[in-house]
């Protein structure tokens, strides 16, 4: 009987004729130099900001591309493509507002290809054509929906880009959950109340879209089974608590200058916010019994910052 991690989203099922064909040769270094495939909230804004400005990247211009896992472009990418096309220079000012890293031609090509893209069937070339101006600099694409890509998919993906790399942010589920949860809440005006809602909650958590993301064990065997040598974990909590040194890890596995600056501190956090609300003991409670085994896999299956998850209070 299937479960519900066999369930397959429309992307994927757009992709069925493309991985039922064999893909053109491989290029090493064509197309993305590594994948960020989450996890969700567990510090891919951090690591875009650490790479984005520094020079020996380049990186496309928002985050997050989301061509494998939903209808590409989505709604956030064709908004600032058409921002970009129709204002250049307004939405330049925007994103240094931001703090984002200035366009360039190369920029300006990439949001050119993306609307050529539009309503296009998926192709394996055409997304690789989207890094082709990157130059002799790493580029990359942080999407954490990639962790609930299916196995056909991530088997293509490392076939058709043979020397792309793949990182995988990892987090504490129960933690995990609660940020992700606290984000889906956002912007809701009832926002507090629903926070402390046992059923909304049950149900947030029952979700197959929550049920993908929530189970590293299962997304970094999937990734490190096709991606092999090419794969590697690294903690929030150790990017938290050694900011430098796990960027300098980071560097080094993707191939750049740990050396060189990323215009901002190692320490900088754009999503910072104040400490969680409280949680009532029927919310702790349901939450450490929800993923009691994933934590104990966890610690087994990754050791170091993973094995305090399990006795972790809350």
């Amino acid at each position: 009987m299937p479960t519900i991690f066999d369930l397959q989203s429309r992307p994927f099922d757009a992709l069925r004729g493309l991985l039922g064909r064999a893909p053109r040769e491989a290029v090493r270094g064509d197309g993305p130099d590594f994948f960020c495939v989450g996890l969700q909230k567990a510090g891919t804004q951090w690591l875009y900001d650490q790479l984005q400005l520094h020079p020996d990247f380049w990186m496309p211009p928002f985050k997050e591309l989301h061509y494998f896992d939903r209808t590409f472009p989505t709604g956030r990418i064709a908004h600032a493509t058409k921002r970009f096309l129709t204002d250049p220079q307004r939405y330049a000012r925007t994103r240094r507002r931001r703090g984002l890293k200035p366009l360039d031609a190369r920029d300006k090509a990439f949001f050119r290809k993306v609307a050529a893209l539009a309503d296009k069937p998926k192709d394996l070339d055409a997304y690789a054509d989207l890094f082709a101006d990157k130059a002799d600099q790493i580029s990359g694409d942080i999407t954490p929906g990639y962790s609930s890509l299916a196995d056909p998919v991530i088997r293509q993906l490392a076939r058709r880009f043979p020397s792309a790399k793949v990182v995988l942010l990892l987090r504490d589920p129960v933690e995990r959950a609660w940020s992700a949860w606290r984000m889906a809440l956002a912007g809701n005006e009832d926002a507090a109340q629903r926070e402390q809602d046992l059923a909304a909650v049950t149900a947030f958590l029952d979700r197959p879209g929550v049920i993908h993301r929530s189970y590293p064990t299962r997304i970094a065997a999937k990734w490190s089974k096709r991606f092999d040598g090419r794969f590697r974990f690294f903690f929030l909590d150790d990017i938290a608590a050694e900011p430098e040194a796990t960027r300098a890890e980071i560097m080094g596995f993707l191939g750049a200058a740990a050396a060189k600056p990323s215009g901002v501190r190692p320490d900088f956090n754009r999503k910072a916010k104040p400490k969680p609300p409280y949680r009532s003991e029927p919310i702790q409670a349901l939450m450490r019994e929800r993923f009691a085994e994933e934590r104990e896999r966890c610690a087994r299956m990754f050791g170091g910052a993973a094995t305090e998850w399990p006795n972790a209070s809350y």
